[in-house]
Order: structure tokens, then sequence, then C-alpha cells
């Protein structure tokens, strides 16, 4: 869904998964990553409208906000500046408490005239910006969420492409009112604080539920990444699936420090439907086969998973 709605739409954990047998450590899989095409298009860069962020702990709020569409008000974006929510649209600092933080301010005209093919250019290209402006490949796919700003709320939608990034709560339930900035933040403070914790294998359910890590949980995502090109045109699920073997298997290992049995890697993609709105990720898990877990895997190397539960 977007940003008007208050939620985002996780489609890679709403499609099968790819099965333990391909996923294994110690099974079939490959080191290279797939190559990103950046985005056909130049972002601009703007010196940000807020003051130095702190480096303070989040606070989730009460409840998302309800929606306003038709009373949006009408900003002049820039990246680096923070909004309270996604009803006001009000410019507030960065140390401040806030929802949302632009990422860029992508000039573009294509696809103006077809609202089917801008959608998705709009959303691929938000995909795509997030990562960077985190500092983090990780970043691709954890708590924070990146998305176009709403056209109603822009009133240069249809020659730039203004991207925002959110804090989602630990549980998937909307999001979290923080009162830091954004940009750098996995570079600064690592991928651990930000990943997301699933109730359910993600290699055996098809929609795995979020869960926040202090909770016993079965898998923990350890990045994800974006492929493909803002066509719509979904590869199919073989080329899908090879991608995410080459890219999952390899960062798994790394994230563990070791090939197990019994925390293996795990990834969940977006299906087709997915691809023909223009999000095109996979996220990658480490799950245990039995048992749960409390405690980040990151470094357990061959120690018990005894030890983090």
């Amino acid at each position: 869904m977007p940003f008007a709605d208050h939620r985002v739409t996780r489609p890679m954990l709403a499609v099968a998964t790819i099965g333990t047998m391909c996923l294994g450590l110690a099974a079939c899989g490959g080191s290279d990553s797939p190559t990103v095409a950046p985005p056909s298009v130049t972002s601009s860069s703007s010196t940000p409208a807020s003051t130095p962020a702190s480096s303070s702990s989040s606070s989730s709020s009460a409840s998302s906000p309800s929606t306003s569409s038709s009373d949006a008000v009408k900003a002049d974006f820039q990246a680096g500046q923070c909004y309270d929510d996604t009803v006001h649209w009000s410019l507030t600092p960065c140390n401040q408490s806030h929802e949302l933080e632009i990422t860029a301010v992508v000039k573009t005209s294509q696809h103006s005239d077809d609202i089917i093919k801008r959608g998705i250019l709009r959303t691929w290209t938000c995909n795509n910006v997030v990562s960077g402006y985190l500092g983090s490949s990780s970043a691709a796919f954890s708590l924070v969420l990146g998305q176009p700003v709403p056209t109603a709320v822009d009133t240069n939608a249809d020659t730039e492409i203004v991207c925002a990034a959110a804090v989602s709560k630990p549980d998937d339930s909307g999001y979290q009112e923080i009162n830091y900035r954004l940009k750098n933040r996995i570079k600064e403070t690592g991928y651990l604080p930000y990943r997301i914790c699933t109730s359910d294998r993600p290699s055996q359910d098809d929609s795995p539920k979020i869960v926040p890590c202090s909770e016993a949980h079965k898998a923990e995502t350890i990045g994800g990444f974006v492929i493909g090109k803002p066509d719509g045109k979904y590869p199919g699920g073989k080329a899908v699936d090879k991608a995410a073997l080459q890219h999952c298997v390899p960062l798994a290992k790394k994230y563990l420090g070791a090939t197990r049995g019994d925390v293996i890697a795990a990834a969940n993609s977006t299906g087709q439907s997915g691809w023909q709105r223009g999000t095109t990720m996979t996220a990658c898990f480490v799950e245990a086969t039995k048992g749960t877990f409390r405690k980040p895997l990151k470094g357990m190397k061959n120690q018990p998973l005894s030890k983090f539960q």
C-alpha cells in the first residue's frame, strides 16, 4: 500500500519462498550477487532543511494516523527533509519526532502519460534508492521502508519522483516515530537493529508472520536486494530463485560465520503480481530448522543454537 494508507505491503513476505533443498548453506548456489542497474534518471541533490539528528532510540507511535488526500499539503520536497506524518506533511527537524524522511528527488518525466507504467517506475525507483541512502546494501530489506510520496502531495509529480523512507514497527503494525536522521543510518549503526524477525520459517510458509525480534522467532532477515527493470515483466520463478541463490546463500554464510545444518539460508521473493507493480525484491533470511531463538545469530559460527534462545 502507498504512504497514504500508512502501511507498506511486503509482497516478498506474501508469496512462496524457495525451498531449503536449494538454500541450505551446504547446497547449491554461488557467490556472485546479481547486478542491479540504477534508474535511468538523475537524482537531484540539495541541502537538507532539517537540523542534525540525535542518535537516541526511536519510540513507537500509538497508532497510525488517518489519511487525508484532498487536504494534503503541497510541499517543495528536497532530499534529507523530515516530515511529521502522512496526514499533515509538515516539515520537521529530523531530531524531533517524525515518521518520514525524503531520500531522493529524481527528476524524470518518463511515462508521465501512462499512469500504470509511471506507477511501476515510481515504486521501483524508490526501492532502489533506499539502500544507498541508508549506506548499506542490506537496507534493501529491513524495517526501513522506501516508497514514493503520493502524487496528491507533490505538485511536480509529472516531472519528478519523490522517494521517502519510514521505519516500520517491529511487528509491522505501522510506522515508528523517530527522532534521528536515516541518512547512512545502517552504515553507522549496523543492520541488526533494523532486521526483521518471523515466527514462521520463510522456507516453509508463504506468508511468515513478522514479530518483534525480542520475542522467540524462527528466522531473521540478513538483508535483501532489488533485481530486474521497472518494466513490469516478471522473469519467472526460476530466474528469481537463481538470483536468490546467488545472493542469499553466501550472504548467510558470511552472516553466520560458518556453514551449518541446523541454521540455514532461506529467501522470500516478490511474485508476478509484485513485479507488475514495480516491486522486484528478494529478502534473505537465516532460519533455524528446529526450535526458536531470541538473540541475533550474526557471527554465531559453531556455537550451539541454545546459546541464542
